[in-house]
This record gives C-alpha cells, structure tokens and sequence, in this order.
C-alpha cells in the first residue's frame, strides 16, 4: 500500500512538471513597451525657423584670407554669420509675398538650402565650391542683391494678374489674316537679247 501511493504521488509529480514545462513553452513573451523616442527641438523645428546661434556662426574663421581678389571687395571676418543673417532677412521680407507665388517658393527653398549647407560646413574653401563661387564675399553679395530683389518684387508684384497685361496676351493670341505671311511670287523678266554675231561677221 506504501508503494503504490508513493508511486501515485511520484506519477503525480512528474505529470505536474510535464504541464508546467508545456505552459511555459506556450506561454506569450512578455510585452515589452518601447520607450517613445525623444525628438529634440532642432530635430523638430527648421533650420529657418530657429533663432539665430549666435555662438555657434559668430566665430572667426581660421583660414582668414589676406584679399578677396576683387576690387573695393573686403575679406569678411565671419562668413558664415553674414550668410546666416541675410538669409533670415530675406525670409521675413518673403512674408509679405503671397505664400502661392511661385517667386516666393522658389527663393524659401533656395535659402533652406544655403542656411543647411552653411550650418553643417564650417571650412570656408569648401563653401565656396558649393555655392559655386570663387570668393564666399562675392556669394555675400548674391545676397544683398537678393534683398533688393525682395523689395522689388514687393513693388512690381508680377504674380498679380493686371488688366492690361491679359488684354495684350489675348491680343497676341488673336490670328490675324492680314498678318499672315504671304507666298512669294518670282517677278517676271523679260527675255535676254543676245547678239547675233553671225551678221556682223557678213
């Protein structure tokens, strides 16, 4: 009697382990929540639309050049600050113009990709062939004109449709029959008389 109950309790225990290994084999992984990813404010916000780092652009640049190479045309000490400042200028200035107006979405692009190239590289040479100019003064310059430009474009507003300008396009586009070219015809000509040398030898 002895035996066979330890035999049953023995069986017992074995059939327990057996059901606790299947259900932790069968059992789901634990659901591990992921942490949400920390997206920093430079991340989130535009280039263009941060302030202005001073400290970061406001630093002299380590290969200062003795001559620009142009006449009346100074060495600019820090480079990337101007850049920096003029494209920030010539942004608030856009905001005066029709966000529609293809001049106004042309010139946002072209500065996001100036102030991007401007803030990662810090080696005026290799700013220089980006933009494509031999002197990063005379890209500073491009730029002062582009502010004027600005305020040019403010006046003329060539986005706004005039009048006058739809009158004279629907005139161009008219077809005129009067206008249309005419076929040449080859003149007449009179016969050539020659010489009728055989009398004359007579």
């Amino acid at each position: 009697m002895m035996k066979s109950t330890s035999l049953l309790r023995n069986t017992f225990k074995i059939i327990q382990r057996f059901y606790r290994s299947v259900g932790e084999e069968t059992a789901a992984p634990p659901v591990t929540q992921e942490k949400p990813k920390v997206v920093s404010e430079k991340e989130e916000t535009p280039l263009h639309l941060r302030p202005y780092n001073k400290a970061k652009y406001e630093v002299p640049s380590t290969k200062l050049k003795y001559a620009t190479g142009y006449a009346l045309l100074d060495v600019e000490p820090m480079p990337r600050a101007k850049i920096m400042k003029l494209c920030y200028i010539i942004f608030d200035k856009l905001k005066e113009i029709p966000a529609d107006a293809m001049y106004r979405i042309y010139t946002e692009e072209k500065l996001k990709y100036i102030m991007k190239q401007t803030d990662e590289i810090e080696d005026i040479r290799t700013l220089e062939e980006v933009f494509g100019y031999e002197s990063i003064e005379m890209f500073i310059q491009f730029l002062h004109n582009e502010v004027k430009l600005v305020d040019h474009m403010k006046v003329v507003k060539p986005w706004e449709a005039r009048f006058e300008d739809a009158e004279a396009l629907h005139f161009m586009k008219q077809r005129r029959e009067e206008l249309k070219h005419q076929k040449l015809e080859r003149p007449g000509r009179s016969k050539t008389e020659y010489l009728d040398t055989s009398r004359t030898a007579e």
